[in-house]
């Protein structure tokens, strides 16, 4: 993808200067000359913000003289490339997370993008989330096993991070996955990995939803009885195992 190729500050401000046909010395003044330009460009001499003000002044102005929509801030010259990318990938994850309207297509698009960003940059934590996220999207798809093992690798970098939420929600995702796929056995596994960084009564909720699924009726009994905070559907499924015993 061409958009996953991130320029550098000096490479940002030739392709504008191209785009706009400027030389580089119709874009130098009093104040900065056409080979501090042509070093920046070249990625031979870092920028301060005087300067980058002056130049996303200039070229805004320019774009505006020749009707071109361009409208720069002088951080667009300042901002490294780890500092864009880490931008995109933010806005990929949140576009797949709040845009209800994505389609399908679109939003394997956005995570291809920010799993190659965070990957490429070594983004840890946004990388585990990318995957996490995928994993979601892939289970809400029905796509059981490649959800699981995304959200195995998104433990991976969770765990680098230390981030115990994380691995918490990754272990119950990757639980419901195996549910949902009918393995109960792998399901229970991961609601028990799940039940030591995170919310006892709900795994336990689930670990007697497998039981019962199984069959083990007097298991799932025993394991409804030790959950102390009963919601609805604790109670919805303590009937349905009293019905049967």
């Amino acid at each position: 993808m061409e958009e996953l190729k991130i320029l550098s500050p000096g490479q940002r401000l030739r392709k504008l200067r191209k785009k706009l046909g400027l030389t580089q010395a119709e874009l130098a003044s009093n104040n900065i000359s056409k080979n501090y330009i042509s070093m920046f460009e070249n990625g031979k001499r870092p920028i301060n913000m005087i300067n980058a003000t002056y130049l996303a002044d200039t070229i805004n102005n320019k774009a505006k003289e020749k009707n071109i929509d361009i409208n720069i801030t002088p951080s667009y010259f300042i901002k490294t490339e780890r500092d864009i990318a880490k931008e995109l990938c933010d806005k990929s994850l949140e576009r797949v997370s709040n845009n209800n309207k994505l389609n399908k297509y679109n939003k394997y698009r956005e995570l291809y993008k920010a799993i190659y960003l965070a990957e490429k940059y070594a983004f840890t934590d946004l990388l585990a989330k990318s995957l996490k996220l995928k994993g979601k999207v892939l289970y809400k798809n029905g796509l059981y096993f490649c959800a699981i093992t995304h959200l195995q690798k998104s433990l991976l970098y969770y765990f680098k991070e230390g981030d115990n939420k994380g691995v918490y929600n990754s272990y119950v995702a990757i639980g419901k996955s195996y549910f949902m796929d009918q393995n109960y056995h792998m399901a229970i596994v991961y609601f028990n990995l799940a039940s030591k960084y995170g919310n006892e009564d709900n795994m336990l909720y689930f670990k007697a939803l497998c039981y019962y699924k199984k069959g083990q009726y007097e298991v799932a009994k025993g394991i409804i009885d030790k959950i102390i905070f009963k919601d609805e559907r604790v109670l919805e499924l303590e009937k349905k195992i009293s019905n049967i015993i």
